[in-house]
């Protein structure tokens, strides 16, 4: 049997799930020593993905800086450009998409952000997430001018693009691959020194590039969740999955994972948001239940791993080192 490196993050941020300047709050990070000490206990390290209005909030940045100290955690960066600054350009729809704004504007809130964790949390970040996944040509040459190792941004199978102008990562590789700055996020480059690890995200059969043809078919033609792309779904016969303990099952997620450790795919990476792990602030979370569950997927799926892999546990810079440090 052979080994699969393994990586769960969480996208560290505020708690209000819409996109706004004002009345921003931050309280579901009290709930991030919880999360560690829980996956402490499973053997699993954490990348947090943290935003501008976390670590610039002392006492949230004192719970960062706590969880970095252990060694079993990772503080990363993660742009929401919304509310990140400077905040010179409109608050509208297709700017809450980091790759839509201008390259200068980009350059100067990543910077804006990677400052403010190194001052906060005293480790510069080398690992970066675009919120709402907003990643672009252009943002992969700002990340690399500003010394980022490591981007974990892309989302397999799955486009955004007619979310408010978002990426389209159709087709993008499932393994690590390098990035130079030159091609689409989607493309690799070879010898780049920006590793690109992507979520993983597929669907329940291989091959997925088949089913994702026959899924979104279904969907064009009966956009309806009762249509046929639906029906295809309750009915088990394909349907998409996202490795997140948040939307997806315990089983879902080990098919997942199964489809690429067959397919020697080295890498697999799960997520969620740390604004899930407080009812009422996610879609998915209305509950303490609905919580607890969460806790319950991520142990199961973590616990179902070695059935077939042997997992190696490590944060997205950890991850790095061991597939493909870039040059």
């Amino acid at each position: 049997m052979g080994s699969t490196v393994v990586i769960v993050s969480v996208d560290t941020e505020e708690d209000n799930w819409r996109s706004v300047r004002t009345g921003v709050s931050v309280e579901n990070i009290r709930e991030l020593p919880r999360l560690q000490a829980h996956c402490d206990r499973l053997g699993v390290p954490v990348s947090y993905f943290t935003t501008y209005q976390v670590v610039s909030t002392p006492w949230a940045a004192e719970i960062l800086r706590g969880l970095a100290q252990t060694g079993r955690a990772e503080v990363a960066a993660h742009v929401h450009p919304w509310n990140t600054p400077p905040l010179d350009e409109p608050l509208t729809p297709q700017n809450t998409m980091m790759k839509n704004l201008p390259q200068a504007v980009q350059r100067a809130k990543l910077a804006t952000l990677t400052r403010s964790i190194e001052e906060a949390v005293g480790v510069r970040p080398t690992s970066f997430r675009a919120g709402r996944f907003g990643l672009g040509r252009e943002t992969t040459q700002v990340l690399i001018e500003q010394g980022y190792r490591v981007d974990s941004s892309v989302t397999p199978w799955i486009s955004w693009a007619e979310t408010d102008g978002g990426a389209d990562f159709t087709g993008a590789p499932l393994s690590a691959y390098t990035l130079d700055g030159t091609t689409d996020p989607r493309e690799p480059a070879p010898g780049g020194p920006l590793l690109e690890i992507p979520l993983t995200c597929g669907y329940s059969r291989w091959p997925f590039s088949v089913w994702h043809e026959v899924y979104t078919t279904l969907w064009r033609l009966w956009p309806r969740r009762l249509g046929p792309a639906g029906l295809a779904s309750r009915l088990g016969v394909v349907h998409p999955i996202i490795l997140s303990p948040e939307v997806s099952t315990p089983g879902d997620m080990l098919r997942l994972t199964r489809h690429l450790v067959a397919h020697d795919v080295p890498n697999i990476s799960a997520y969620f948001h740390s604004s899930s792990l407080r009812p009422g602030l996610t879609p998915w979370m209305r509950t303490n239940a609905d919580v607890e569950r969460l806790y319950r997927v991520l142990s199961e799926f973590v616990d179902g791993l070695g059935r077939f892999t042997t997992p190696i546990f490590t944060t997205l810079s950890g991850a790095a080192r061991l597939l493909a440090t870039p040059p």
